[in-house]
């Protein structure tokens, strides 16, 4: 990442071409996140993961054989689009815990931690590549080896979890397969049979639709959750660009205050996931609506202090609690997915939250800025908008959506069992 920054900076590549390409990355993440979810779904995640892989040592190669600014557009193309391993990672964990036969609280220390292995890689990775490489390319080389060698963690990933069966309809391939019954005036003639390409079409037609239609999706809670992880990833790209103006203008921050700054952040964030999650949703227990509730109000109560404070050691000890509250809120909504969702659709749910916050990375940054063109104030009260609209919805319909709507599916489960 620090070698990309400053060869982006060799090409002059000005804000418009950085702009230009976090939209493209947003958007190719906008449909692949979907897809490749869903895919996992009916496919196995498996095979998903593999993609994802070959996907980023596909972009690593572009990188190393294009040495220009087009090359790293292209470069964006393939592991925007088709690596979405973190989505799919999450979806593959969920199966291992309930294949073991894991609580809620389970499940949440396991994505929690997975969220917990990325902060840690955003906050070594860029030290490790200043302490072992000196050049773009030689960064690119590295990167090339560290991805090649997590295939062999995926051949080592357990095969005992629940895999996701295909849910096809298969009535209907077998009708359309089926002899073409004789009708009364042709009783003597032999029954004929449908056209081959006819019954081919029939059969993808009923795969396409089973890929396609995600049950999940109509339900109140899903819904609930996908409007929850819009607003609070509008929020944070709202409060992006008047944060990164604002500790310039404050402090003058440096290279190396941003790095530790970073560092800070990612650090926090990793302990959220992977320490601070699992207990707090376990001494909530089953009413989860008040834990998100205090993780709404302490990042949004907490943002305009940060913003207006002359006090470093401040911003400090506010950012502290807000990425804690960012990342068990994170957490607890992945959590909430694989209640709502059956296995043959949980990759496909999180691959819309996924896309969600796609649109929110596409649209939030630029609607921030023409905000803060129009006033100084309206961005971060846009933010807290976001942030008391979110509060309002999880205190009037969480409950109810959410929670009711996870304890009646598994009754409906035990039930059939």
């Amino acid at each position: 990442m620090p070698f990309m920054q400053r060869r982006l900076d060799d090409f002059g590549c000005d804000a418009l071409c950085r702009g230009g390409q976090t939209s493209l990355r947003s958007g190719l993440n906008l449909v692949g996140a979907t897809v490749i979810g869903r895919a996992s779904d009916r496919f196995g995640r498996m095979p998903m993961l593999w993609l994802g892989l070959a996907a980023t040592l596909l972009s690593i190669a572009i990188n190393l054989g294009m040495d220009s600014v087009e090359g790293m557009w292209y470069a964006i193309v393939p592991t925007a689009l088709l690596n979405q391993n973190f989505g799919v990672s999450k979806a593959l964990l969920t199966d291992y815990v309930e294949a073991a036969g894991g609580s809620k609280a389970d499940l949440a220390g396991a994505v929690g931690k997975l969220g917990m292995c990325i902060g840690l890689s955003f906050m070594a990775g860029p030290l490790l590549a200043t302490l072992l490489v000196t050049s773009y390319t030689q960064a690119l080389t590295l990167s090339l080896l560290l991805a090649a060698s997590s295939g062999v963690l995926l051949l080592l990933l357990p095969t005992t979890a629940r895999k996701a069966e295909p849910k096809v309809a298969p009535d209907a391939v077998q009708r359309a397969m089926q002899p073409t019954p004789a009708t009364p005036m042709s009783d003597a003639r032999p029954a004929q049979r449908a056209p081959a390409p006819a019954a081919v079409a029939a059969g993808w037609r009923v795969q396409l639709s089973a890929f396609v239609e995600m049950p999940a999706l109509r339900l109140r809670g899903a819904q609930l959750l996908l409007v929850l992880r819009l607003l609070m990833a509008l929020a944070f790209h709202l409060y992006a660009p008047i944060w990164q103006v604002s500790i310039k203008r404050r402090f003058d921050f440096t290279p190396a205050d941003h790095a530790r700054f970073m560092g800070l952040i990612g650090l926090t964030y990793a302990l959220s996931q992977g320490a601070v999650a699992k207990p707090l949703i376990r001494l909530f227990g089953r009413d989860s609506s008040r834990l998100l509730l205090l993780c709404v109000a302490v990042l949004g109560g907490f943002r305009p202090i940060a913003l207006a404070t002359p006090h470093l050691e401040v911003v400090y000890a506010l950012y502290v609690p807000m990425v804690i509250a960012l990342g068990v809120m994170n957490t607890a909504i992945s959590t909430a997915c694989s209640s709502l969702a059956d296995g043959d659709q949980l990759g496909g749910l999180i691959g819309v939250l996924e896309s969600v916050e796609s649109v929110a990375g596409m649209v939030g940054p630029t609607l921030g800025g023409l905000l803060a063109a129009w006033h100084d104030g309206l961005p971060l009260a846009m933010v807290l908008v976001c942030y008391g609209t979110a509060f309002v919805l999880i205190s009037l319909f969480y409950r109810k959506h959410v929670l009711e709507g996870a304890e009646k599916k598994a009754a409906a489960q035990k039930k059939a069992q």
